[in-house]
């Protein structure tokens, strides 16, 4: 397209210097300036369309015909108008005849590049809800397997997970168990019901796709302790450790200790040897921010950019996946905020609540609008 301009803007230039119609122009002739401005409209077309196309996303084979059209279209004007000239004979010197020629091609290749780019556009939107239509298609299959699924580990999961707890407290009341051995059974409880809140952030990440969750005010200090309390207990090889404020809230749902434990045990599994951890909790002004810290080996380079992304196979990488969704499920960020030889941290950032608005039930949405509008003004 930038080439049939230049071709186009050269002819003109030529045909000027040929027949000396830039004199009229000098003269202040009126014909002049008319072959001017018709002269210039088909150059301004052509250099819309090759601009529209340099700047456009199009895909590669949908611009090639905008250029046959444009050809065609100069040939088709050129050809029609050469012959009509032909057989009317008109009593047209020359330069006329060439001037003709010129506004017939140059118009006949703006209709054409006009008609392709339309064409072009009709094609683009098409091939776009050809792939919002195969995208909403896909997605509801997902949605349905996804359902499947959660249908099935609740069934069959949380059957177990009744079981696991009911043997453990027959064995509790059957025989006398203290110290060491009765925290073991605690540890079993804790975990089993671990195994029934991670079925159900399923559940509530499969349910925020048809809407926001209602969001309150979360004790995000006493969610930390309680959690490094057992994690201590099944982590004893691990050194643990809450720094920062001592009160700190924010709106959240009832995942909140699934972060928490995700994060520490992430930390736990992929680094080798004695690990130490610590979350500091901050309250700011707008946000509340836990600080996940471990003294670790860092991440590997090549693992970064997929992090929070669920893993193609393997049974390991749903941690983070599972919990960068619950953040963002609750209007927040995950984000890792540095790694290397020295260990790696992760920064949640969630929005400030307090004490006082403990009764308020916000959502997701309603947050994004808020900082939205904070960011505009």
């Amino acid at each position: 397209m930038g080439g049939l301009c230049g071709v186009f803007t050269l002819a003109y230039l030529v045909f000027f210097y040929v027949f000396q119609d830039a004199r009229e122009i000098a003269d202040s002739n009126l014909d002049g300036y008319l072959e001017v401005l018709l002269l210039a409209i088909p150059i301004v077309v052509l250099l819309a369309a090759t601009l529209w196309l340099s700047e456009s996303d199009t895909e590669a084979d949908l611009r090639l015909p905008v250029v046959w059209w444009t050809v065609g279209g100069a040939l088709l004007f050129a050809i029609a108008m050469n012959t009509a000239l032909f057989v009317i004979e008109p009593e047209f010197d020359r330069g006329e005849q060439w001037l003709i020629l010129l506004l017939s091609t140059g118009f006949g290749a703006s209709a054409g590049s006009v008609t392709g780019v339309m064409g072009l556009i009709s094609k683009q939107r098409e091939r776009e809800r050809n792939r919002k239509n195969k995208l909403a298609q896909r997605r509801k299959r997902e949605r349905e397997q996804l359902e499947y699924l959660n249908q099935y580990l609740r069934h069959e999961v949380l059957n177990e997970v009744t079981k696991i707890n009911g043997y453990a407290g027959l064995l509790e009341d059957r025989f006398d168990v203290g110290g060491e051995d009765a925290s073991y059974l605690d540890i079993i409880r804790h975990s089993s019901d671990d195994i029934a809140v991670f079925i159900e952030s399923i559940r509530e990440i499969l349910d925020a796709t048809d809407h926001d969750p209602q969001l309150e005010p979360v004790d995000v200090v006493g969610t930390v302790e309680t959690e490094l309390g057992w994690l201590r207990r099944s982590n004893r090889d691990a050194t643990l450790e809450r720094r920062g404020d001592e009160e700190a809230h924010a709106l959240a749902g009832g995942l909140l200790d699934r972060v928490v434990v995700n994060l520490i045990e992430n930390a736990i599994e992929h680094n080798s040897g004695h690990v130490s951890v610590s979350i500091e909790v901050a309250a700011g002004d707008q946000w509340t921010t836990l600080a996940v810290r471990d003294d670790g080996d860092g991440i590997p380079a090549a693992k970064r950019a997929r992090l929070f992304e669920p893993p193609k196979s393997g049974d390991h990488g749903y941690g983070l996946f599972l919990t960068h969704n619950i953040v963002e499920l609750y209007g927040g960020q995950l984000t890792v905020a540095e790694t290397g030889p020295e260990g790696t941290t992760f920064l949640v950032q969630l929005r400030r609540a307090t004490k006082a608005s403990r009764t308020s039930r916000v959502t997701p949405a309603v947050l994004r609008g808020a900082a939205a509008s904070q960011a505009s003004d």
